[in-house]
């Protein structure tokens, strides 16, 4: 489940009234982060979930690892407020994890030694001390880091990108995830920089894992694929109006001379549609087979126009979720990222 706030301070009441709409001990693993803005003015908490379908035959199992510090016990009965992890059949799910050990804010193994400042930085230790965690709570569940498919990574400050790749690099050497990374205001504790969450997929009986890549579309820079197929799912890594080469792509950028005859919004969507169509091509899907779409957009400027050029694209929508989070985005000029997730019928 993500919880996306624009008010930190309604984090805590929040993850109460969820705990008790779930009942206590069983509230899914969640990942909360605070951002800028909902689409509906007034509206200060969107919620994004993943539910198990019962005629699947899965037991939902809970992965509780006693080496990692449980949550502040401050809900009923004196439960966590959320569970680590979860996993149902070959799949484990994981909570947004972040840098702390819930009792002093930020954990002694991620901070920086204030006797020398230049020695460390924020988004190495952190995204160290929480890959080492998630880590075990795969192993908790039989699954490694290999087993890995989908990640969402959350920076405050994405000059800490950097960091976070060259840990991301150690963790997952070969084969890595597919991968979405958002820029976000704040993680609800100070000091608190970093947070992600993870989808393992452990192979069972004929199902298969494959990393997808297609020339039809653009690779991308940094350490992840374009997507990974998991079992009957396709999960894309972030898409952005880019071709990796100069920032925006020529094709989605405006003319500067006529800049009132074109819309911003369509050309980047109307880029990243062909790019989602031509992957899911190579997966052996379409984008007729879209089942989650979740939007990230600097800007609500052109909101309408973005939504109906993605209805021109892919006229039976997939589930949505859209918000606006602070710019700059990952990719320098880019105004919206979309996150993908796709079914390949032949797998399912």
């Amino acid at each position: 489940m993500m919880a996306l706030y624009t008010d930190a301070n309604e984090l805590n009441d929040a993850a109460r009234v969820l705990q008790s709409t779930f009942g206590a001990g069983k509230q899914p693993p969640t990942t909360s982060v605070i951002l800028e803005e909902l689409p509906v003015p007034g509206c200060s908490l969107e919620i994004d979930m993943i539910g198990l379908a019962p005629e699947s035959g899965h037991m939902i199992e809970t992965l509780r690892p006693a080496s990692i510090p449980a949550p502040v016990p401050a809900g009923l009965d004196g439960q966590p407020l959320f569970r680590y992890g979860t996993k149902a059949g070959p799949w484990i799910f994981t909570a947004g994890l972040t840098a702390t050990d819930y009792s002093e804010g930020l954990a002694k193994e991620a901070r920086i030694n204030t006797a020398f400042p230049y020695y460390g930085e924020a988004g190495r230790l952190q995204t160290e001390y929480i890959l080492k965690n998630l880590q075990t709570i795969l192993a908790e569940g039989g699954a490694s880091m290999a087993d890995v498919v989908k990640a969402e990574v959350f920076l405050t400050d994405l000059n800490d990108f950097y960091g976070m790749e060259q840990v991301w690099k150690k963790y997952f050497p070969k084969d890595p995830p597919a991968r979405t990374t958002v820029p976000v205001r704040d993680l609800g504790v100070p000091g608190l920089k970093v947070s992600i969450n993870l989808i393992a997929f452990v192979l069972q009986g004929k199902q298969r894992r494959r990393t997808i890549e297609t020339d039809k579309a653009p690779k991308p820079r940094s350490h992840e694929p374009q997507a990974v197929q998991a079992g009957p799912y396709l999960f894309l890594s972030n898409q952005f109006a880019t071709d990796y080469r100069s920032g925006v792509a020529a094709e989605a950028r405006v003319d500067p001379e006529f800049p009132y005859y074109e819309s911003v919004a369509e050309k980047e969507v109307s880029f990243m549609a062909r790019n989602i169509e031509a992957i899911c091509n190579a997966a052996g899907t379409s984008g007729e087979n879209l089942v989650r779409r979740r939007a990230f957009e600097a800007t609500f400027d052109q909101f309408l126009t973005s939504f109906l050029t993605w209805g021109r694209f892919f006229p039976t929508p997939p589930a949505s979720t859209t918000v606006r989070v602070r710019g700059p985005l990952l990719v320098s000029g880019c105004k919206r990222m979309l996150d993908i997730v796709a079914l390949v019928p032949d797998e399912a």
